[in-house]
C-alpha cells in the first residue's frame, strides 16, 4: 500500500537543508551559499551601479537624442547614434543589426567594465565549487536517493491513477477465472476524457453488455456512424485496463474475465506503399484472430466481410463466427449483411443486436439493445447528410419487395423493444424516486422525533433554570425586605408562590405543553394582550411582541419573564376566569424582575441623560435583583456631557458600592465600572 511505499522513502534531512541553504527553488545559487559569493555579488552590485550612474550621466552630456545606456557583451556602454561616433572617445564594442547605431565604452568606464569581468570571473569560480561541494553531498547519499526516486515514481503513478480514475468515474471490476463478461455503465474513457475537457457537449451513452460460455457470441448491426464501432472498442478497452490493474470507467457490477487475448480487428490498415487493400487487412487480423483464439480469448470483429462481394464476404464471415463458436471464443462483431443477421437469429450460443436508432429525427441513440437485429438505414443516413430527394426516391423503388418488408418487421420489432426498455427505465426510476422519498422521510421522521426529544430537554431545562432564579430572587425580596420600607410582605409571596407553582409544573410535567383545553394557542401576540401560562398556571400580560428567537416578554404579577410564544395561550377559558389575576394588582414594588440571564452591561450612547439615567437606573435594579455584583454602563467619550451627569447619579444611589472609569482593555473614559452592594 502507500503507507508501505512512504515507510521506504528516507528523508535525508541533512541533505535537504545543505540544499535549501544553498539554492533558491530555481535552482540559482543563492547569494548566501558561501561567504565569499555574497561579498562578490556585492561588489558586482555596487560596481554595476556605478557604471551606471557614470554612463548616464555622460549620456546626459552629450546632449544628443536616442542615447541610453546598455550592456554589450558583459560591458556597460552608450548606444550612440553612428553619426555621432566621434563625439564619445572610445572603444566600440558593436554596432546595431541595421548599423545606424553604435556601441561605445567611453574610456572613463573601461577600467570599471574590466573590474566587473574580474568579478564575473570571480563569481563563476565560486559557483561552481559550491555546486562541486553539493554534488559530493548527492554522490554520498546516491544509494538512497535512487531507492527514493523509485518509491516517489510508485506514488506519482498511483497518484496520476487516482486522478484519473476520478476524471472518468471508475470503478474496479471484478476480475475472474470464468467465461463471462459483463459490463454495466461501461464508456469509453477516451470520450470520458474528451467530455471531462469540454471538448464534447454530452456524456458518453453507457453500455451494457453480456457475453457468457452459453451466448458467447453478439453479432451487432445497425446504421452507419450509430456507435457499433465504439461499442466493440469501448469493450476492448475496458477489458484491457482491467487485465493491467487499473480501474475501469463503468459502474458497480461489472465483471471481466482474466483473458489469455484480446485480438482485434478494427479500422481500415490498407496501404498503397505495401499493396494492402481493405480487405487483405482484414483479412490478416481475422486469421491471427482464427489461429490464436482460445475459449479465453476475446475477439472483437468490426464490418466483418466487408471490402469484397457481399454474397462472398457474408460466406466467409459465417464460417468465421461458426469457427469461433465452435471454439466457444467470447467475440462481439459488427457487420451490415443481412445473411450474417440471419444465421445469428438461428445459430445456438449467438444473438443479434442493434445500435438504436430515432425514427423521427433520423439520428442515432448509441445504445445497445440486445435481441433485435438492425437496419443498416443507408438511405436514412443519405437523406440527413443531404443527399438529392430524386436519387433517394429512385434508390427506394429499386429495393426488393422482401427487403422492404424485412425492413419494416425489423423495424416494428426494434420500436417495441425500445418502447419495452423505456418503460423499464421508467419502472426502475420510480422504484428508485419512490425508495429515496421513503429515506427522506424516515429521515425526516428520525430528526423530527430527535429535535422533539432535545426541545422537552431544553424545556425542562429552561424551566429549572426558572426555578432556580426565581428562589435567588426570594432570597433577594428577603433582604430588601430587611432594608427597604417600600417593599411589603405581599411582594415576597406573590415571589413565593410564583416559585412554588413553577416547582410543581417540573413535577407533574417533563415537557413545556399546555393543556389542550386551557384556551387557544397563541399565533401572534401584541403588547397589552391577555394570556394565560399553563406552565405557571397563572395570567399575565403581554409586554412586548416575539423577538427573532420567539419569546415574548410576560408580566405575572410583579415579575418580568421571557416565555416562548407556543408556551402561551389565550386567556378566554373558564377555567383561567375565575382564577386571580395576578397582572391587575399594583405591583409594591416599581422593579421588574428578569427571569431570563441577566444582562451585565447597558449601552446608552446617543440617549438623551435623563433618558439614559432611566435606563441605567432599571438596569441596575435588574443586576441587582440577579445577583449581578459588578456592571458596565458605555456611555461613550464625546464631550463627556453624558458621562458627568451619570457619575452625579451614581454618587447618590445607596446600592452602588462604588463606581470607575473602565481601563483602556475595558473602554478606557468611555466606559464606567459600577460595584454593587
Amino acid at each position: 500500500g502507500l503507507s508501505r511505499l512512504l515507510a521506504d522513502v528516507e528523508p535525508l534531512p541533512s541533505l535537504h537543508r545543505e540544499l535549501g541553504q544553498a539554492l533558491e527553488p530555481s535552482g540559482e545559487v543563492r547569494d548566501e551559499a558561501s561567504p565569499d559569493l555574497a561579498r562578490i555579488r556585492r561588489s558586482i552590485q555596487s560596481l554595476r551601479e556605478r557604471l551606471a550612474q557614470k554612463l548616464e550621466s555622460i549620456a546626459r552630456g552629450l546632449g544628443i537624442a536616442e542615447t541610453f545606456v546598455t550592456l554589450r557583451d558583459g560591458r556597460y556602454a552608450i548606444a550612440v547614434p553612428a553619426s555621432h561616433r566621434r563625439q564619445v572617445p572610445g572603444v566600440a564594442l558593436g554596432h546595431s543589426g541595421s548599423g545606424a547605431t553604435v556601441f561605445l565604452e567611453p574610456r572613463e568606464a573601461a577600467e570599471a567594465n574590466s573590474q566587473l569581468a574580474d568579478l564575473f570571473m570571480d563569481e563563476l569560480r565560486e559557483v561552481n565549487r559550491i555546486l562541486r561541494e553539493l554534488s559530493g553531498l548527492l554522490h554520498r547519499d546516491r544509494q538512497a536517493l535512487s531507492r527514493d526516486l523509485e518509491c516517489l515514481a510508485r506514488l506519482d503513478a498511483a497518484q496520476a491513477v487516482a486522478s484519473w480514475t476520478q476524471a472518468v468515474r471508475g470503478s474496479l471490476p471484478r476480475l475472474t477465472g470464468e467465461r463471462s463478461l459483463l459490463l454495466r455503465g461501461a464508456r469509453h474513457p477516451i470520450l470520458v476524457e474528451r467530455h471531462a475537457r469540454g471538448e464534447m457537449p454530452h456524456e458518453p451513452v453507457p453500455l451494457d453488455l453480456e457475453l457468457d460460455a452459453e451466448k458467447p457470441l453478439l453479432l451487432v448491426t445497425g446504421p452507419n456512424m450509430g456507435g457499433k464501432t465504439v461499442a466493440i472498442k469501448t469493450a476492448g478497452l475496458v477489458a484491457l485496463l482491467a487485465m493491467a490493474g487499473l480501474p475501469v470507467p463503468a459502474a458497480e457490477g461489472t465483471s471481466i474475465p482474466w483473458f489469455d487475448h484480446v485480438v482485434c480487428d478494427i479500422g481500415d490498415e490498407q496501404s498503397l506503399m505495401e499493396d494492402v487493400s481493405t480487405f487483405l487487412s482484414h483479412l490478416r487480423r481475422v486469421s491471427e484472430a482464427i489461429s490464436t483464439a482460445t475459449p479465453m480469448s476475446l475477439v472483437l470483429l468490426d464490418e466483418l466481410g466487408s471490402g469484397t462481394d457481399p454474397t462472398e464476404g457474408a460466406a466467409l464471415g459465417q464460417a468465421i463466427l461458426e469457427r469461433l463458436l465452435a471454439r466457444r471464443t467470447l467475440c462481439v462483431a459488427t457487420t451490415h449483411h443481412g445473411a450474417l443477421k440471419a444465421f445469428a437469429s438461428e445459430a445456438p450460443g449467438a444473438r443479434n443486436a442493434s445500435m438504436a436508432f430515432d425514427e423521427e429525427t433520423l439520428k442515432p441513440r448509441f445504445t445497445l439493445l440486445v435481441g433485435v437485429p438492425g437496419r443498416s438505414r443507408a438511405l436514412q443516413v443519405a437523406e440527413r447528410f443531404g443527399m438529392d430527394g430524386e436519387v433517394l426516391e429512385r434508390a427506394r423503388e429499386l429495393l426488393p419487395q422482401g427487403e422492404r418488408d424485412l425492413g419494416a418487421l425489423i423495424e416494428e420489432l426494434g420500436t417495441l423493444k425500445n418502447q419495452v426498455a423505456r418503460e423499464r427505465v421508467e419502472l426502475t426510476e420510480t422504484r428508485m424516486r419512490l425508495a429515496e422519498r421513503e429515506g427522506e422521510l424516515k429521515s425526516a421522521l428520525s430528526r423530527l422525533e430527535s429535535e422533539k426529544r432535545e426541545r422537552k430537554q431544553a424545556e425542562l431545562a429552561a424551566r429549572r433554570d426558572l426555578l432556580r432564579k426565581l428562589e435567588s430572587q426570594i432570597d433577594e425580596y428577603r433582604k430588601k425586605l430587611r432594608t427597604d420600607k417600600k417593599a411589603s410582605a405581599q411582594t415576597l409571596e406573590e415571589a413565593r408562590g410564583l416559585a412554588r407553582r413553577v416547582s410543581e409544573s417540573i413535577d407533574a410535567e417533563t415537557e413545556w405543553a399546555p393543556a389542550p383545553d386551557r384556551g387557544a394557542p397563541v399565533e401572534r401576540v401584541r403588547e397589552g394582550d391577555k394570556v394565560y401560562v399553563p406552565a405557571l398556571q397563572a395570567e399575565g400580560v403581554a409586554l412586548s411582541q416575539p423577538d427573532h428567537d420567539g419569546r415574548v416578554r410576560v408580566r405575572i404579577g410583579a415579575a418580568t419573564t421571557m416565555l416562548p410564544l407556543a408556551g402561551l395561550r389565550r386567556d378566554v377559558t373558564p377555567e383561567t376566569k375565575g382564577r386571580k389575576d395576578l397582572s391587575k394588582e399594583k405591583a409594591p414594588l416599581r422593579r421588574e424582575i428578569e427571569i431570563p440571564e441577566v444582562a451585565r452591561e447597558i449601552d446608552v450612547r446617543g440617549f438623551e441623560p435623563d433618558d439614559a439615567i432611566r435606563a441605567v437606573e432599571a438596569f441596575l435594579e435588574n443586576a441587582i435583583m440577579g445577583g449581578v455584583d459588578r456592571a458596565r454602563i458605555i456611555h461613550g467619550k464625546g464631550r463627556g456631557v453624558l458621562r458627568e451627569r451619570l457619575k452625579h447619579w451614581l454618587k447618590d444611589q445607596p446600592t452602588v458600592k462604588e463606581f470607575q472609569l473602565g481601563e483602556l482593555r475595558e473602554g478606557g473614559t468611555g466606559v464606567t465600572i459600577v460595584t454593587l452592594e
